[in-house]
């Protein structure tokens, strides 16, 4: 009778196991040291480890706010990544609009954070007070140097409604005229910080009116009608251009 064949497996599929574990950490030590600046390349490393090392549902782990790397949580940030590839839409072609100029925009802003106190108003005016500036320029110190998008928002106070009579329909006037003076409001705050060096394709103006009156606070500063506010939007100036027709002046 032959003798039992020596227990476990070959020696040489251990050797084998070893070799592209080694492998694999040395691919993984390379993106992660490494800045892969094309993105087909760097798409098709990642599917190239998740071929040969990676699972979908990922291992168990404690609670928290980490994942392994190769757990479904990181799958699905890579799958919903955003692209900077002129094809897009996973390689699908669609026809796009026509036209003689095509400049497309990208709207997303991200969390608005105000900037320093508003800028208050009298009642009907727009002229900025000596001590209202100093608290533009104040907010022009903070903005000074950062390439976020800026928002200038001009707003204006409604007169009050008389107890037990119901809000009627302003006129188109009345509605102009308020535009036009959230509009100047946020012009003359957009001078000053113009004046203080902040790049004008920062900055954007938007006349609100009366429709955000304020949320009722213990700051009475915070909810003033009469007011300009200055945002900074999680979005770079670079972000709102995109290709343009060379030909078109």
């Amino acid at each position: 009778m032959d003798d039992d064949a020596p227990p476990g497996v070959p020696e040489w599929v251990v050797t084998y196991g070893d070799m592209m574990s080694l492998l694999l950490t040395f691919f993984i030590m390379l993106v992660s040291l490494s800045e892969v600046v094309a993105e087909k390349k760097y798409r098709a490393i990642l599917e190239a480890l998740q071929e040969y090392g990676a699972y979908a549902g990922g291992a168990p782990a404690p609670p928290g706010k980490n994942f392994p790397a190769n757990s479904l949580v990181e799958k699905l940030e890579t799958l919903g990544s955003y692209t900077n590839e002129e094809d897009g839409r996973g390689g699908v072609k669609r026809p796009g609009v026509e036209g003689d100029s095509l400049r497309v925009k990208r709207t997303r802003e991200g969390t608005p954070l105000q900037v320093g106190e508003p800028i208050l108003f009298e009642p009907g005016e727009s002229t900025i007070a000596p001590s209202e500036e100093n608290k533009i320029l104040l907010i022009a110190l903070e903005l000074a140097g950062k390439p976020n998008k800026i928002s200038i928002r001009g707003h204006v106070g409604s007169p009050p409604t008389p107890y037990g009579s119901e809000p009627q329909d302003e006129s188109v006037e009345e509605f102009r005229k308020k535009m036009i003076l959230s509009y100047k409001r946020a012009r003359a705050v957009w001078a000053v910080l113009r004046r203080e060096g902040i790049d004008k394709d920062r900055m954007r103006l938007t006349a609100v009116g009366d429709a955000e009156p304020g949320e009722p606070s213990a700051d009475q500063t915070a909810n003033h009608p009469n007011r300009v506010e200055v945002i900074i939007l999680d979005a770079f100036t670079s972000e709102f251009v995109g290709p343009q027709d060379p030909q078109t002046p």
